[in-house]
């Protein structure tokens, strides 16, 4: 690798230039334009205008030099269509001057002795056409450039000749020589040879910490390995028919919106690649790392024999592609639920655990129980009593990793993974348990209940509830009444004793409950009469109590005079509630 700084005229020194032919399309809008055209306006600043990441093709001996653009597409061809601009909008004269100039900078020649000269910047499939247009324009084609909103290629470039067209034809002359001048150093360029790996220097280089996804360089591996097969042609065919189908067509904004998953943001697209990289095996989620990604799918691409194994794995990506885009569910504050939604109980785990490791697994799932959807629900239901039973009695989940593995070669295995957690254990993590957790069990109990007892009303609800400590976690000031209590072997315990058995019990989930709006501050803390009931304007629990987890186990009671919230009735209830969960999630 190398990284100089460099004018813009380095790209006289080029042959070919190739943007990857798959390789997203343009994006850049007005206001970079805008953006640009001020900056390089003020010929009295020291401009830099970023970096471009440019790895050198190997080519045999006798054929034309070529760099892969691997990053700074949109600066490249944003200041190359700016140059035509100027260039179109000279006088006459100007532009028989500087035709040479055009020509040195944005074609090439295959041979010396050829008369034809060559776009030089090949662009991405998508853009290819306007953009050729543009650079051929004035010098190999007569006009007009088309004007398309629509087009952001072609926009620029009516953007740059309409304000170039109205600056007076000097400054113009002294933009365009001050953009070429080979002193004018204004970007970084980094060159890799070929052996560099463009991922991981990409995240060296970015201090802010900015990923380079390996979805776009694993969708041009894929195609450019179609084109050496089939050539162009074909190998568009394959892509219109297969990935822009699926990942373009109307769903481009779906496999570009970020999930969190461990501590980073991934697209649902990279996420899609990296469980297909699971489940067939040349990702080990125990060994690899999610920067190895694209390298691991270069080396299976080259494993492949003839084009027909490389279809038929495009096809695959996209087989798996369509299962996650339908399954993979994500919660959403409009998300209705029912108990009976085996599926969306099982995401709903996974994301308020925050647990992404088995998407592979539920991916291999779906595909391989596609036409068997009783064995399907079997596994997903039991996949969701392994994990929650697992996290609830607080068991090591580092080795979710290996477990997957196993789980995509042998789907049986779950049978006596969710024997290994005793309901004992899982009963004591009921017993000293996050706000997090507590929220999620009582959601999936309260909707347990409607689903089984059509007094509790409708069966579906949207997750829209706060989180209540009955006997709050500051009991101190006004809960002053400790009863007498007694240790296991009968002995009254001391007041130091019942104080903590006071605080270990605030923390029991049958201490906590669901409501539909927070309490004000100040009632949190007050006697439980007082935070029942509220006072002057300020609401009580009775008045956010639509759930049957409230209403049924502490409001009807409270109404008919059991006006008592004391250690007893959280271990009474803790019970309850302990005896729910284990029907809900059951070996």
């Amino acid at each position: 690798m190398e990284a100089l700084a460099r004018s813009f005229s380095f790209i006289s020194n080029e042959a070919i230039v190739r943007i990857p032919f798959f390789q997203r399309g343009y994006v850049w809008k007005k206001e970079n334009w805008q953006d640009v055209l001020a900056d390089f306006q003020n010929l009295q600043k020291n401009h830099f205008f970023g970096s471009i990441i440019l790895k050198q093709q190997r080519v045999i001996t006798g054929e034309t030099k070529e760099v892969l653009v691997i990053d700074g597409q949109q600066r490249l061809t944003t200041v190359s269509i700016m140059i035509k601009a100027l260039y179109d909008s000279f006088s006459n004269e100007l532009i028989d001057n500087t035709k040479d100039v055009i020509r040195q900078h944005l074609f090439y020649k295959k041979n010396r002795t050829d008369k034809d000269f060559l776009v030089k910047i090949m662009h991405s499939h998508l853009d290819a056409k306007s953009f050729n247009q543009i650079i051929k324009f004035n010098l190999d084609s007569k006009g007009p450039i088309p004007i398309n909103p629509d087009d952001r290629i072609l926009s620029c470039y009516h953007f740059f000749l309409n304000a170039f067209i109205g600056l007076e034809e000097e400054k113009r002359e002294s933009l365009f020589n001050y953009i070429l001048d080979p002193e004018n150093k204004i970007i970084v360029v980094i060159d890799l040879q070929q052996d560099d790996d463009e991922q991981a220097i990409f995240d060296t280089i970015n201090s802010a910490g900015v990923r380079l996804s390996p979805a776009d360089i694993i969708k041009n591996a894929l195609f450019q390995a179609a084109i050496k097969e089939v050539g162009t042609e074909e190998a568009v065919v394959l892509y219109n028919s297969t990935w822009d189908e699926i990942f373009v067509k109307n769903n481009l904004k779906f496999w570009e919106t970020q999930r969190t998953t461990g501590r980073i943001n991934r697209d649902n697209l990279e996420i899609l690649l990296h469980a297909i990289a699971v489940i067939k095996g040349f990702y080990d989620p125990e060994a690899d790392t999610l920067s190895d990604l694209s390298k691991l799918y270069k080396a299976k691409i080259k494993s492949f024999l003839s084009f027909s194994e490389l279809k038929e794995f495009i096809n695959e990506i996209t087989h798996y592609g369509q299962i996650y885009k339908d399954k993979i569910l994500v919660s959403e504050k409009s998300t209705l639920y029912s108990f009976e939604n085996s599926e969306q109980r099982l995401f709903d785990i996974l994301d308020t655990l925050d647990i992404s490791t088995f998407h592979p697994f539920i991916l291999f799932l779906y595909k391989k129980y596609s036409d068997d959807k009783p064995e399907l629900i079997k596994r997903l239901d039991q996949l969701a009593t392994f994990v929650i039973r697992r996290v609830i009695a607080k068991w090591e989940t580092k080795s979710f990793n290996k477990l997957t593995k196993e789980l995509i070669n042998n789907p049986a295995l779950l049978d006596s993974k969710i024997l290994e957690i005793p309901d004992n254990e899982f009963s004591l993590g009921l017993r000293d348990i996050t706000n997090k957790n507590a929220s999620l069990i009582l959601f999936w109990i309260e909707l347990y209940r409607r689903q089984n007892d059509p007094k509790y009303g409708q069966n579906e609800l949207k997750w829209s509830y706060t989180l209540e400590h009955i006997m709050p976690q500051k009991w101190k000031e006004y809960w002053t009444a400790i009863p007498t209590k007694y240790d296991l072997n009968g002995n009254e315990m001391s007041l130091i004793e019942s104080e903590n058995d006071r605080f270990s019990k605030v923390y029991w989930l049958g201490n906590m409950t669901l409501l539909t709006s927070s309490l004000n501050t100040s009632l949190r803390n007050y006697e439980y009469t007082r935070k029942m009931d509220g006072e002057d304007r300020k609401k009580g629990i009775k008045a956010y109590s639509e759930l049957s987890i409230t209403n049924h186990d502490l409001v009807i009671p409270y109404d008919s005079g059991d006006l008592v919230w004391d250690e007893d009735k959280i271990s009474k209830r803790t019970e309850l509630l302990e005896k729910e969960a284990l029907s809900i999630w059951k070996v």
